[in-house]
């Protein structure tokens, strides 16, 4: 079944709400950033100098440089038509897989994982950009076959995407990234919802991955991902490292109540380094003791607001392609969402995920960013498809 369409030229419409909640959600990252990274207060402080000679802006101007060079990258997505996207993602996707190999042959050790280029000062996260070029790769693959065929349930087809997604997947798993590869997972299984993919593969999909996990724990997990699991069920086995590390980032959130302590005020444990790698995978302690239950939950609503407003884009889409990019960056964003603040509440495994627009990071920035950019691509030329 061929399925036709004519476009029809509409005006190109600014995605006001998309623009408000994620440049709200940098902005509160970067003030993030800088109470984390304060010199704990005494209470003394009274005047801007005081406050300031207690501040180290190093990590927040390095995130100004990261948010700079992922608009670079945001904005060209933003302004040019998605389906231009189409005749480079190909390529971009071969590069993706070559740096990931290298990776794998001879990556640097980071908390466990080989997963990053050091460039200098810097550090490169060729997975992040890889989630971003595999949504546009399966989208565009994914809706052809479904324009041409209607529901995915051809072999052949079923098959090429599947392929898309094993060979990043594994290289991601094969540099001990597990949290990276279920997002992987995770993105590619919404965006084959997307074109109606047969039950059938779902079911045997899932039987293979439950095989793979049993596979994989006897014989692939390194003994930190396997703790990083028995941790998670039970956060006193571990009470020197990432359990310990748990119960001290649900401490911190606890200490805030509900209002919070405030930022750049006396008291608090997160400026003290009571928590690990608070400025990137636990940042959310940091933020739920400055604002509290109540700062937190409106933190998670502007989240949802953002995710429910591109799924309404998703649905005014002008074809499957279009419809199948936004809901591959917003699973991908929300499942970082979902995965950060579950890991630092103890509901979910340590995964080492970022939070999206705040944790400090330019990998995570430059793909979240990018995200935007499709998203804003794929409203600005909604309703531009009449069906005949």
């Amino acid at each position: 079944m061929t399925r036709r369409t004519t476009r029809i030229k509409a005006p190109y419409q600014v995605d006001v709400i998309t623009l408000v909640l994620v440049s709200g959600l940098v902005l509160f990252g970067l003030m993030t950033l800088v109470n984390v990274f304060c010199d704990p207060f005494d209470g003394s402080e009274v005047t801007f100098a005081d406050y300031y000679a207690k501040m180290h802006l190093a990590f927040p101007t390095r995130q100004l440089g990261n948010i700079a060079i992922s608009l670079l990258l945001a904005v060209p997505l933003a302004v040019f038509d998605y389906d231009r996207y189409k005749p480079f993602v190909k390529t971009a996707y071969l590069v993706c897989l070559i740096l990931l190999l290298l990776l794998v042959v001879a990556g640097e050790n980071t908390r466990g994982a080989f997963g990053w280029y050091t460039i200098g000062t810097r550090a490169f996260q060729p997975s992040e950009i890889t989630k971003v070029v595999l949504i546009v790769l399966l989208s565009k693959t994914a809706s052809e076959r479904y324009e041409k065929h209607g529901a995915l349930s051809r072999p052949t087809d079923v098959l090429v995407c599947a392929l898309y997604v094993i060979v990043p997947f594994v290289l991601v798993l094969l540099q001990r990234d597990f949290g990276t590869a279920m997002v992987l997972l995770v993105v590619a299984i919404a965006i084959l919802f997307c074109v109606r993919l047969h039950w059938a593969y779902l079911a045997v999909g899932a039987g293979g991955l439950a095989s793979a996990a049993v596979l994989g724990w006897q014989f692939f997990f390194s003994e930190v991902q396997k703790n990083r699991i028995r941790v998670f069920l039970d956060p006193t086995r571990d009470l020197k490292g990432d359990g310990l590390n748990v119960l001290h980032a649900k401490q911190v959130i606890g200490s805030g109540g509900l209002w919070g302590k405030g930022y750049f005020v006396k008291g608090t444990l997160i400026q003290t380094g009571y928590v690990p790698v608070w400025h990137s995978d636990f940042i959310f302690a940091g933020i739920g003791e400055g604002l509290g239950f109540v700062g937190s939950v409106v933190l998670i609503l502007v989240f949802f607001a953002l995710f429910f407003h591109w799924f309404r884009t998703a649905l005014r889409a002008r074809d499957t392609y279009g419809r199948c990019l936004v809901v591959g960056c917003t699973t991908m964003l929300a499942t970082h969402v979902f995965e950060n603040i579950g890991m630092c509440m103890g509901a979910m495994p340590v995964t080492g995920i970022p939070l999206p627009f705040i944790s400090y990071g330019g990998s995570n920035m430059l793909a979240s960013l990018a995200c935007v950019g499709i998203v804003l691509s794929v409203f600005a030329r909604a309703g531009g498809r009449q069906r005949l």
